[in-house]
Order: C-alpha cells, then structure tokens, then sequence
C-alpha cells in the first residue's frame, strides 16, 4: 500500500479579486473531494490577511493526488485563478513523519 500524500497550497490574490478567488476555491474543494482517494480537502482563508488562502489536501497516493491534477475541474480553477493572483501559487507535497 502506499503512502498518504498531503498537499499544502498557498494563493495570494489580488485584493480586488477575493471573492472571485473564494468562489473558485470553493468550486474546487467540493468538486475534489468527491474524486476516488480524496481523504481531506480543506479550503482556508486567512482571517488578518483576507487575500490569502491556504488548501489543505490529502490524498491515498501519489497516483490519486496525479489523476486530480489531470482533472477539468482542477485544470479549470487553475487557469480562471491565474490571472486573479499577486503572487505565483506556492505548492508542496508532504509526507506524515512523525
């Protein structure tokens, strides 16, 4: 069996932009969490910085967390999303040590 994958997704958007990005983040988490070897997704908003979002992820495997990446669904929030952010998406993939 492999190993759970966890997946930690910093956005910043552009002040103007928080709502479209919000509903976005939305869309994606309940669109995810349906998929085979979704274990969590958690969607954040910083409550100091509203621009700020983090997605909290956790996947069976690697191979689950992949077959996510090649979605519509995700394929669509991340294009809709580009143009919206301050920064470039921070991502890391993760795995339980302790």
């Amino acid at each position: 069996m492999s190993e759970a994958v966890r997946v930690v997704v910093k956005i910043v958007t552009r002040t103007d932009s928080v709502a479209e990005i919000r509903a976005i983040v939305l869309e994606l988490a309940d669109k995810s969490r349906q998929e085979a070897g979704c274990l969590l997704y958690e969607a954040l908003e910083n409550l100091a910085e509203p621009e700020t979002f983090v997605l909290y992820e956790e996947w069976e495997s690697a191979d689950h967390l992949d077959a996510h990446n090649r979605t519509p669904h995700f394929h669509h929030a991340v294009a809709s999303a580009a143009p919206l952010l301050a920064k470039p998406l921070d991502v890391g993939r993760y795995t339980k040590i302790g």
